[in-house]
């Protein structure tokens, strides 16, 4: 049936159909076509949607994370347990691995890095205060690109890092001044590894490991999350890692599915067809959500310097997205 299909379809594109009884020409060409460009276009947005999705889940992690520690379960601990949870579910996907061992080994390493990132920024979110701890992480767009151009030996183009810059820009509006002092840059350090880390993820994603099945992916970089967080919790808790209360197993829950499990299957998915760049830049919505949550559900005002720096993020998001588009839409066109 499928083939069937395939080649009334491509007799449709390829010249007009007349029906004899009815001599109407062109009808069935141009609604073919018509469908055709709208499956065309569902596809080139579905990286796009993936990502912009991954990012609003990323966005709760802010919120999250404190309602963990808050919970009474260390910064490293709670990296450390959404992880876990993500691993042990994914288990059963370990057999296919085989056949993609070099993919796996660098995404284990990639996932291993992303996660002492991500340790790293919930460090800083427990001790420095919030806002810097964001600016810190959301630079990840302008790293990436800058490892991009490194690593990949891609050259930076202008309109990639004005829209990077605008990404930031935005931040740094909505934030606003942060009061920086020794204690707080000191507290702050751990912060450096998030961007660099995530950065590092999003070049495995789209690169070496970007044939790699979505569910075998995510695996291989949970193993490599659990391998690195594991001593670091045994060293900062013993066997105690997280109190058994229902606040923290609840904390340890949404921090998991909304932060991480739901989020890493779609931006594992969406990367590699979206692109390093686009996809740090798009994921840069992360942002807006982030300030959208502590606004609704921690009752942090906002204020016109807030709306203006969202703004300028989901303007740089949108530019992202066209792009994105674009480029899967050569791509569909080519194959």
């Amino acid at each position: 049936m499928h083939s069937l299909h395939h080649y009334v379809l491509k007799d449709a594109l390829d010249g007009p159909i007349c029906h004899s009884d009815t001599g109407d020409v062109h009808t069935i060409s141009n609604d073919t076509r018509q469908r055709s460009a709208a499956v065309d276009n569902a596809k080139t947005a579905r990286p796009t949607v993936a990502v912009a999705a991954a990012a609003v889940g990323f966005g709760f992690s802010p919120y999250f994370a404190t309602r963990a520690f808050d919970a009474g379960i260390d910064p490293i601990a709670a990296s450390f347990l959404r992880i876990l949870v993500l691993f042990v579910v994914l288990a059963p996907c370990a057999p296919q691995l085989r056949g993609w061992r070099r993919e796996s080994l660098i995404v284990f390493a990639g996932g291993a890095v992303s996660m002492l990132g991500f340790a790293g920024y919930f460090l800083a979110l427990d001790r420095a205060p919030v806002a810097a701890a964001t600016v810190v992480y959301y630079t990840y767009p302008v790293v990436v690109l800058v490892l991009s151009a490194i690593v990949w030996k891609r050259p930076l183009h202008a309109r990639e890092v004005a829209v990077a810059a605008t990404i930031l820009f935005g931040v740094v509006l909505s934030v606003g001044p942060t009061g920086m002092s020794t204690s707080v840059a000191i507290a702050l350090l751990p912060a450096v590894a998030a961007p660099i880390g995530w950065a590092t993820f999003l070049l495995v994603l789209s690169g070496p490991a970007a044939a790699m099945p979505t569910a075998p992916k995510v695996f291989a970089g949970a193993a490599g999350g659990v391998t690195v967080l594991f001593p670091l919790t045994l060293a900062r808790t013993g066997l105690h890692i997280a109190p058994m209360t229902t606040d923290a197993l609840l904390a340890v829950t949404f921090l998991t599915l909304c932060t991480l499990a739901i989020p890493a299957a779609l931006v594992t998915w969406g990367a590699p067809l979206a692109g390093d760049r686009a996809t740090g830049m798009i994921g840069s919505l992360e942002f807006v959500v982030a300030l959208a949550a502590s606004w609704t559900l921690m009752g942090v005002p906002l204020g016109t310097a807030q709306f203006v720096g969202a703004g300028l993020v989901c303007g740089g998001v949108a530019v992202a997205s066209r792009w994105t588009a674009q480029r899967s839409g050569t791509r569909l066109r080519s194959q």
